[in-house]
């Protein structure tokens, strides 16, 4: 054990056993309590932590979908929980809350950068401040189902964008009733994601460095005219959000779709046959149109913040209990059975993570992931909106590849010029 890793574990078992000096119980806001897969899970961790601590857990459910319009609606009437779940593409609305506090106070910034790499430590910063603490990582990459590709005879994964829509066609012509690839084509939110990666694979930045819109460009149309195409020739179809690309895709009626690393464990919930479903879900690269392109990817994670400056000591309950979620014990088996990486030093070597061929691979094909562009703006929500309205156009035919590009580059350039 290296002398970072022992002073990390000391700092975890003090903070995360302390006595608290403020409070006795925890308000837990988040949203894995309130999915099927997720709630015994996340019950054991509150009970672990009281029965360790003598402090009670009291969970906040609110549907992913609902959770940050609920933390908001809680800050104006001062009900706001001690540690809220944040997918960290959204935190720098949630760092909007006057109520947020700063980890750096709280914990001291010298311990938590011996505690978590930098480039995990950085999903939870915001104007400089350290608003969350990152509880599991990973990226938006493809999934594939091996099963699927057998049915359809594909023998190999696809490298090139040529050879994934070869191999869409097949799965098409050869599993009947199927969606080759559930590419997201309703909810704003969803399209986003599919969008950003292939205007990435095609060469467009969607929003460049200099935080101009790059959408009309002759790279841009080109990815959506190929998502198009897929719609056009059957192998995407209509009406398709997150939900359902997983369900499809556990019930072995599609072959590829986007996901976070929790790919795996949607599939085994909606294959019926649980954990021994897993061995046929295959992360890989997404397509790229060389053989030597980069892959994109989009970095993705889910994060925690606190609330209230009641809280804001190393040793109130709220802080002994984010700890305790951070910690080895609590960490390691939780990312694992959520399908993504522990971000914390000592989580990351452990000998659970290295042998975990699933995430692995998963870690191989992330080669080069990309911070989403939009979720930092300030009015990242309204331009999601605009991306998934012209995108939806074109994907329904109500406007050309060219027009839609068009169309969102003029509404974006006038949704920046408001940011």
């Amino acid at each position: 054990m290296t002398k970072i890793t022992q002073s990390l574990a000391v700092c975890l078992a003090a903070a995360a056993f302390a006595v608290p000096a403020q409070a006795d119980t925890v308000e837990f806001m988040n949203w894995t309590y309130t999915e099927d897969s997720g709630r015994d899970l996340i019950q054991s961790l509150m009970d672990g932590y009281a029965e360790a601590s003598g402090n009670e857990v009291e969970p906040i459910g609110y549907a992913w979908s609902d959770i940050n319009k609920n933390a908001f609606l809680r800050a104006r009437t001062n009900t706001l929980p001690d540690i809220m779940q944040v997918q960290a593409r959204f935190l720098p609305t949630i760092a909007n809350i006057e109520q947020v506090q700063d980890l750096n106070e709280v914990f001291g910034q010298e311990t938590l950068e011996a505690m978590i790499p930098a480039s995990f430590l950085a999903m939870g910063q915001v104007d400089g401040r350290q608003v969350a603490l990152p509880w599991i990582a990973g990226t938006i990459g493809m999934v594939a189902n091996q099963r699927v590709l057998d049915a359809a005879g594909v023998t190999e994964i696809p490298d090139t964008v040529e050879e994934f829509r070869e191999a869409l066609v097949q799965v098409r012509d050869n599993v009947p009733n199927s969606v080759p690839y559930t590419m997201a084509t309703k909810n704003n939110a969803s399209i986003l994601l599919d969008y950003l990666i292939w205007s990435w694979t095609f060469g467009a930045d969607v929003i460049d460095a200099e935080g101009n819109a790059d959408v009309n460009s002759p790279e841009g149309v080109a990815a959506l005219e190929f998502m198009v195409g897929l719609m056009n020739d059957r192998l995407a179809a209509p009406e398709i959000d997150r939900p359902d690309a997983r369900r499809l895709f556990g019930q072995e009626a599609s072959a590829f779709y986007f996901d976070a690393p929790s790919a795996k464990n949607f599939a085994a919930d909606f294959s019926g046959q649980g954990e021994d479903y897993a061995v046929n879900i295959i992360p890989m690269e997404t397509p790229t149109l060389e053989e030597d392109g980069t892959p994109a990817a989009i970095q993705w994670g889910h994060v925690l913040v606190m609330f209230n400056e009641d809280n804001a000591s190393p040793d109130s309950a709220a802080s002994g209990f984010l700890m305790n979620l951070l910690s080895d014990e609590v960490l390691v088996d939780f990312a694992l059975v959520k399908g993504a990486l522990p971000p914390t030093v000592s989580g990351l070597d452990s000998e659970e993570v290295k042998s975990d061929g699933y995430m692995t691979a998963w870690a191989e094909a992330a080669v080069a992931p990309r911070a989403n562009p939009i979720a930092p703006l300030s009015n990242g929500g309204a331009i999601s909106d605009i991306i998934g309205e012209e995108v939806q156009a074109a994907l329904l035919g109500q406007k050309t590849p060219q027009e839609a590009a068009d169309d969102l580059q003029a509404r974006l350039e006038e949704a920046l010029a408001e940011e």
